[in-house]
């Protein structure tokens, strides 16, 4: 009877275990940069478009570019490099730069060229075709490409902190943008995504 009841007890301990690891719960939620604490997740779409739409303002706020204009007496020609993850995770810096891509063209302020291989390679392609297969009045030829002045370039860098079941961690990105015929840098500026996560042992 002794051990029919100790091992009823140590299945009753071990459902009442699971069911408390069960009931763990997690919790994410963005704050801002000066918020204290937290525990972070991960990078996501929404911080990759909050980040390029913060950037995009920035740089089109900033003096350069009326400087630019003033100089040359035309809006500046852009072109994207690369953007360098050196954040502690995999991050899809392709989906920023589409982000912000996007929000670059539809700012009306600068004109903007492709930096992609691949684009590039899919127009030359086409070139060569319609200098064999068009007519000679509707041909786009060789040569007569749009070369860009500036170049924006920049990198995603991370900082995780734990303590007390609780992390954070910040995401900055900074950019900057470089003249492509001198190499003087006209702007540069950094952005942060502060996130917070919460690990509880228990969920009710």
């Amino acid at each position: 009877m002794r051990n029919v009841l100790r091992t009823g007890g140590l299945l009753a301990g071990s459902v009442l275990a699971l069911a408390l690891a069960s009931c763990s719960s997690y919790s994410v939620q963005r704050v801002g940069v000066d918020t204290a604490g937290g525990v972070t997740s991960r990078w996501t779409d929404t911080d990759a478009r909050l980040t390029a739409k913060t950037m995009i303002r920035k740089a089109l706020n900033a003096p350069w570019l009326s400087r630019f204009q003033a100089k040359n007496g035309r809006r500046p020609v852009v072109e994207l490099g690369q953007i360098i993850n050196r954040s502690d995770q995999h991050i899809n810096t392709r989906l920023f730069l589409n982000h912000f891509q996007d929000e670059l063209i539809n700012s009306g302020k600068v004109r903007f060229v492709t930096a992609s291989e691949a684009h590039r390679n899919a127009a030359s392609a086409e070139r060569e075709y319609q200098m064999k297969h068009a007519r000679s009045s509707t041909i786009h030829g060789p040569g007569q490409q749009t070369g860009a002045d500036v170049m924006i370039t920049g990198s995603i860098n991370s900082y995780t902190a734990s303590r007390d079941g609780k992390t954070v961690r910040f995401y900055e990105t900074h950019l900057k943008a470089l003249d492509l015929t001198t190499n003087e840098i006209l702007w540069g500026s950094q952005y942060q995504v502060k996130k917070i996560a919460h690990q509880s042992s228990m969920g009710f």
